[in-house]
């Protein structure tokens, strides 16, 4: 009999991402590839690439497929149309199959599965279960019409911003000349050639967010009220998730992503408005989340073998 392995992947916005653990928990295989976002690459090409990385990590396990499990968390592809449709190229893949949004991978890492995961990476999304198993999910609309918050959502804020300054519209900022410099850039209105560059990502867009960060611990009253929008959405995000749940008064919250892992005080401020109605029982970083669903497979594993 093979030894059982679990294997957690997220599909994020700009890269997809496997983590393969044994029974013990213990990290056997970490990979990484392109996107494997059905909603920007199509669902052939989605599946194909799910299924390349996952053939991929087994043999660098020295496994053989099928994998124990597999939860595959996958932004643009969790809908039941998706899974209709990326199903084939990967149900030979793992004996036991999961498809999510990449948001609950986050609530793994929670007890039970139970609380509300707030994202905030180069897109944003809010997803949540209770105890019943029931799921709710706010924002998440994509990058034309949402991902408030996000990464992306942070750094179109400070582009607006930019424009404004440089139009007479909005307050001066010490954004406009670090944009400059990040696009390496002299005349501001160059800026559009690279932005709208066909060959720009979403994913470059939303590095411009670390700028923001910084010029607001520096001071800048611009960024500061940018970070200020962005930590509101997050939290009206999860308050709505929660309440149509019904959960409470305390909520357990995962946090995932760039924005909220890794910049402390968007994520203080996050939490901090949530706390004028909630009562926050415990948070948890999610720094990895196909780890955290590997494991949690792997944990699931042992209590049923038990």
């Amino acid at each position: 009999m093979s030894t059982p392995l679990f294997a957690g992947i997220d599909g994020g916005g700009t890269k997809t991402a496997i983590v393969v653990v044994d029974a013990d928990g213990e990290v056997v295989v970490r990979k990484t590839t392109t996107t494997s976002n059905a909603a920007v690459i199509g669902h052939e090409l989605a599946g194909n690439t799910l299924h390349d990385l996952l053939q991929s990590a087994a043999a660098d396990a020295g496994h053989d497929l099928p994998f124990t499990a597999a939860w595959f968390g996958l932004s643009g592809s969790d809908r039941p149309e998706d899974h209709r449709r990326l199903r084939p190229r990967i149900e030979d893949l793992a004996q036991s199959i999961t498809m999510t949004n990449d948001a609950e991978l986050a609530l793994g890492g929670l007890p039970d599965r139970v609380g509300v995961a707030v994202v905030a990476g180069t897109g944003s999304i809010c997803f949540g279960q209770n105890a019943s198993g029931a799921r709710e999910r706010a924002g998440g609309w994509g990058h034309i019409f949402s991902d408030e918050g996000s990464g992306y959502g942070v750094a179109v804020e400070a582009l607006r911003a930019f424009a404004a300054e440089r139009d007479g519209t909005g307050p001066e900022t010490s954004l406009t000349p670090r944009l400059m410099d990040f696009w390496n850039i002299e005349d501001p209105f160059t800026i559009i050639n690279r932005v709208y560059d066909p060959r720009t990502t979403k994913g470059d867009i939303a590095k411009m967010s670390r700028l923001v960060a910084e010029e607001a611990s520096d001071g800048d009253e611009v960024a500061r009220l940018i970070l200020e929008s962005g930590a509101e959405s997050l939290a009206s995000f999860a308050a709505a998730v929660a309440r149509r749940l019904d959960l409470g008064p305390e909520l357990d919250i995962a946090c995932v992503g760039g924005m909220l892992v890794e910049v402390e005080p968007y994520r203080e401020r996050m939490l901090h408005l949530l706390r004028e109605h909630w009562i926050v029982a415990d948070v948890t970083l999610i720094e990895e989340p196909a780890l955290t669903a590997a494991q949690a497979l792997a944990r699931e594993y042992r209590e049923n073998q038990s």
